[in-house]
């Protein structure tokens, strides 16, 4: 299956390049546009400064990728519904994030909430420790 735009949703940790690398894979096979979308889950405000340091982190992975990169986002909010709506607004067919096996990940992971809310196909990396 070729996918059209690919949303990858990193955490701006040194796991998201494996997620990215993917993703990049993915995109190349069929030619797809590509988008980074970090969403901050621990604020409810975001003060321009830190929403400017953030982009400009996106930006760097962004420009490492070797792959033309359509937008990057920095957005506030549950994970789930930020990228439910993503996913609609850009017309995204497949989601690629990362998983942790942490203790705290088995208790409150958020991959059942997005294949419930996400519109599309949904590809979840295993990120080894």
């Amino acid at each position: 299956m070729s996918y059209k735009h690919i949303l990858v949703a990193v955490d701006l940790s040194e796991s998201s390049q494996m997620v990215i690398d993917k993703a990049i894979s993915l995109a190349k096979d069929a030619d797809s546009k590509l988008s980074f979308v970090f969403v901050d889950v621990d604020t409810v405000f975001l003060a321009p400064k830190d929403e400017q340091a953030l982009q400009k982190k996106l930006q760097a992975l962004a420009e490492q990728s070797e792959y033309p990169i359509t937008e990057t986002l920095v957005v506030i909010g549950d994970l789930h519904i930020k990228l439910s709506s993503i996913v609609k607004k850009m017309d995204i067919d497949l989601v690629v994030c990362g998983h942790h096996h942490k203790f705290l990940s088995r208790l409150f992971s958020s991959v059942p909430k997005l294949a419930n809310a996400v519109e599309a196909d949904l590809l979840v990396i295993y990120l080894d420790q």
